[in-house]
C-alpha cells in the first residue's frame, strides 16, 4: 500500500472523529456551560444569583443546583432563595419541574401583619383587596406559556423577617389550567412581641388542605381555616370551611368568598372587625 492511501485514510478518521471529539469535550464540560448560560440568561432578564452552580445529569434529563439566592431588579418577588438547593427536571432541553426541601421568597411588598392575615378572612372589608391580588397573580402564573411545575416541601414567604410558612406546595399543569396544592399555611413562630405590640394579642390560625384551580381569568379555591377561639371566649381551635371565587380577573376582578357559618364564626368575625378599627386608627 502506497503512501498516499494511508494518509487520505488517516485524514478521512481525523475529519470523522473531530466532531466526536468535540461532542465528547462540551459533554464532560457541560456544568460549567450550563452555569455560564444560565448566569447570562438570568442576567438578561435582571436576575442576579450567588453561588449559582448547575450539575446536568448524565442522561441529561435532569440539572442538580446547589444552594444559592437570587436577586430580581423589579417585581413582586425581589429574593428567590433554595438553602438546600434544588433539582430542576427536563423535557429535551426545556424546564419541566423544579423539586427543593426548602425555598424562601421574599416580597417587596406584604402586609404589615402578616401574623393576622387568616384574621382577616372572617372580615369582608379586611379580605378583598387582598385576595384580590393573590388570586390575580395566581391567575397570572397559570397563564405563563414558559410556566413550570413546582414542588417545595417547605416554603417561607414574607418580607424583612416576617413571613408565612407552607408546607407540601404543588403547583402542576393541567389540560383544565394550574392545580395547586399545599398541606398548610400559617406564620412562622417568632418571638413574643415587646412594647405596644404585646399588648394586642395574636390570632393563632392556619390554612389547612389548600386546593386551588386557576385558568388566566379564573381562580377557585377552597381550604380550611383554623382559628384559635381563647380571644373569644371558646378555649378551643375552630376549623371553619372557605371557598374563594374569582372571576375575570384580567379584566375587572371579581372576587367571593364565603365561610361555613357557626356561632364562633360570627365571635371570630366580631373580634376581626374589631382588629379593622384598630389598624384603621393606628394610621390616622
Amino acid at each position: 500500500m502506497t503512501e498516499a492511501p494511508r494518509k487520505k485514510r488517516r485524514w478521512v478518521r481525523w475529519v470523522l472523529g473531530l466532531p466526536l471529539l468535540l461532542a465528547l469535550a462540551l459533554y464532560l464540560a457541560r456544568d460549567p456551560i450550563a452555569t455560564k448560560l444560565a448566569t447570562r440568561e438570568l442576567a438578561k432578564r435582571g436576575t442576579t444569583c450567588e453561588g449559582l452552580a448547575l450539575h446536568v445529569g448524565w442522561t441529561l434529563r435532569s440539572v442538580a443546583i446547589d444552594e444559592v439566592t437570587c436577586r430580581r431588579a423589579e417585581g413582586r418577588v425581589s429574593e428567590l432563595a433554595f438553602p438546600e438547593g434544588a433539582i430542576l427536571e427536563l423535557r429535551g432541553i426545556t424546564p419541566r419541574r423544579v423539586r427543593a426541601p426548602r425555598a424562601r421568597v421574599e416580597l417587596r411588598e406584604a402586609p404589615e401583619t402578616l401574623e393576622d392575615a387568616g384574621l382577616a378572612l372572617l372580615d369582608e372589608q379586611l379580605a378583598r383587596p387582598p385576595l384580590t391580588n393573590l388570586l390575580t397573580a395566581v391567575a397570572g402564573f397559570a397563564a405563563q406559556p414558559e410556566r413550570v411545575d413546582l414542588a417545595f416541601d417547605h416554603v417561607e414567604i414574607g418580607r424583612e423577617g416576617r413571613a408565612l410558612v407552607a408546607t407540601n406546595v404543588v403547583a402542576q399543569r393541567t389540560d383544565e389550567g394550574l392545580r395547586m396544592t399545599l398541606d398548610a399555611l400559617g406564620p412562622r413562630a417568632t418571638a413574643t412581641p415587646a412594647g405596644d405590640d404585646a399588648a394586642t394579642p395574636r390570632v393563632r390560625w392556619s390554612l389547612r388542605t389548600v386546593e386551588a384551580r386557576a385558568t388566566a381569568d379564573e381562580v377557585d379555591a377552597r381550604a380550611t381555616l383554623v382559628v384559635d377561639g381563647a380571644l373569644v371566649g371558646l378555649g378551643r381551635e375552630e376549623s371553619i370551611g372557605v371557598a374563594v371565587r374569582g372571576r375575570s380577573l384580567r379584566a375587572q376582578p371579581d372576587v367571593s368568598f364565603t365561610l361555613e357559618g357557626s356561632p364562633a364564626v360570627n365571635a371570630l368575625r366580631d373580634h376581626a372587625r374589631r382588629f379593622r378599627h384598630r389598624l384603621l386608627e393606628r394610621f390616622r
